[in-house]
């Protein structure tokens, strides 16, 4: 009798666990749109960038861009922003693989919107999400020009 107990309860408690966890995803993305929405927007010219090898996650480099920040730092309350502008140029922090960007392609990011648009030579026009960096830090913080005492490796 106890056996025949085991696997349907086990498997409500599996039901309970995947319905609290998807609650729980969906108040951290409401919670993250609300901090992303800062009126930020980038619009720029790919001038390098950086892929990681273990996935799709790369650090871009822009020279020539137009914002309505002249400075932003990324790391704000233990999280890190997606973009960065300093004087010295400005970087995005964004899911890319090899071979879907190049230098001289342009990036348009409006941060209200949470999205990333590419316009490419090699794929054409295509948009992505904008989150915060997560588990990326420590590649961040190996490849960043602007920020790297910011980010702290996990």
């Amino acid at each position: 009798m106890k056996n025949k107990l085991k696997i349907p309860i086990m498997l409500i408690l599996f039901v309970l666990m995947v319905f609290q966890l998807q609650k729980w995803g969906e108040q951290e993305y409401k919670k993250d749109s609300l901090e992303l929405k800062n009126d930020f927007v980038l619009k720029g010219i790919v001038d390098s960038f950086q892929i990681s090898n273990n996935h799709c996650f790369a650090v871009i480099y822009l020279s020539h861009f137009e914002s309505n920040f002249n400075y932003f730092n990324p790391k704000k309350n233990k999280k890190y922003f997606p973009y960065a502008i300093s004087n010295k140029g400005a970087e995005v922090y964004t899911a890319v693989c090899a071979g879907q960007i190049d230098s001289g392609d342009s990036i348009i990011i409006d941060s209200n919107k949470r999205t990333v648009f590419f316009r490419t030579k090699i794929l054409g026009n295509h948009e992505g999400e904008i989150n915060f960096a997560q588990g990326d830090i420590g590649y961040i913080k190996d490849k960043s020009k602007l920020f790297p005492e910011n980010f702290l490796k996990e």
